[in-house]
């Protein structure tokens, strides 16, 4: 080789290598600064199990905000195809905040707008982190993860607030009440049922079936109340026809919802199109937990009322 051809080789190496050093330094200056203006946020494995174990720990049967000592919180969050329970958190600014973390079906990630709070969300594990928020604020979360078909309604929020404004329901997870303290069925859909089955419960034909309409069709039936009762504590999987459209997916338990709020989004998906059929009180639902049944259960449970 011609020396000179060499001598402009090895200069552009020592180029690129130079760029190349450059850049390696910039991401440790980089990394360095996040750590010490955001803190060290690295989540650990709390604890392990099937997902149901877990989701029957006191923390997951009621998830929500929870005083846990001066200026100290714990949060519990469950996430699902496609929402997380709760979908909005308040916690006080300034406060040391405990997160415990876990998913019902398949693998989320918990990613905090804003923020370097980022932690993958895994079945049969609590994932546990600390974090403290300086600044008075809503922080969007979002779901990193591919998780299905809703993957990008999966959508929470953190609004940071000062401790003066922080109210919570007695007893932990607040729920949503109406102005004449009432569980607010429609705030309960939107938080947790809209992302799939549609703000006007019209459904995503082929993925996710209507509720308008057919749920007056399965309250006509005997035994009709009881199966959407068991629908929502313990989930529905299995092939279903609604309005000649066949349906074969998995709709998650919401047995972590209180029995008030299941009878209050059971009325509310009731009147959607205008039906006036009796209303669901919270004993009727308490009286359907706790039976120890699988989503396999309710499909059968459909079948036996000879829905299709």
């Amino acid at each position: 080789m011609d020396p000179r051809q060499h001598d402009q080789i090895a200069k552009w190496e020592r180029r690129w290598i130079a760029a190349s050093g450059l850049m390696s330094l910039m991401f440790v200056i980089l990394i360095a600064y996040s750590l010490a203006t955001e803190g060290v946020n690295i989540a650990q494995s709390a604890s392990r199990g099937t997902p149901q174990q877990l989701l029957e720990q006191p923390i997951f049967a009621q998830p929500g905000v929870r005083a846990t000592g001066p200026n100290a919180y714990e949060v519990s969050l469950v996430g699902q195809a496609f929402n997380w329970t709760p979908e909005t958190v308040r916690v006080p600014v300034g406060a040391e905040i405990t997160f415990y973390l876990t998913a019902r079906d398949v693998i989320h990630g918990w990613q905090v707008e804003n923020t370097n709070l980022n932690v993958e969300v895994i079945p049969g594990e609590v994932s546990r982190l600390i974090a403290t928020f300086d600044d008075v604020g809503r922080y969007r979360v979002s779901c990193n993860e591919y998780c299905g078909i809703g993957h990008q309604n999966m959508i929470g929020w953190i609004e940071v607030v000062p401790a003066s404004q922080l109210v919570q329901a007695e007893g932990g997870a607040a729920e949503d009440v109406a102005a004449d303290g009432t569980v607010d069925g429609a705030a309960v859909y939107a938080s947790n049922c809209a992302s799939c089955h549609g703000a006007s419960g019209a459904g995503i034909a082929g993925a996710f079936p209507p509720l308008a309409g057919h749920v007056p069709d399965l309250l006509a039936r005997d035994g009709g109340r009881t199966y959407l009762v068991n629908a929502l504590l313990y989930g529905l999987q299995g092939a279903i026809v609604v309005d000649g459209t066949n349906y074969n997916g998995v709709m998650p338990a919401w047995g972590n919802l209180s029995d008030a709020q299941i009878a209050a989004v059971l009325n509310h998906v009731t009147t959607l199109d205008g039906s006036d059929d009796p209303a669901f009180a919270a004993e009727e639902i308490a009286a359907e937990r706790g039976q120890g049944r699988a989503a396999a259960d309710v499909l059968a449970l459909r079948q036996q009322l000879a829905i299709p």
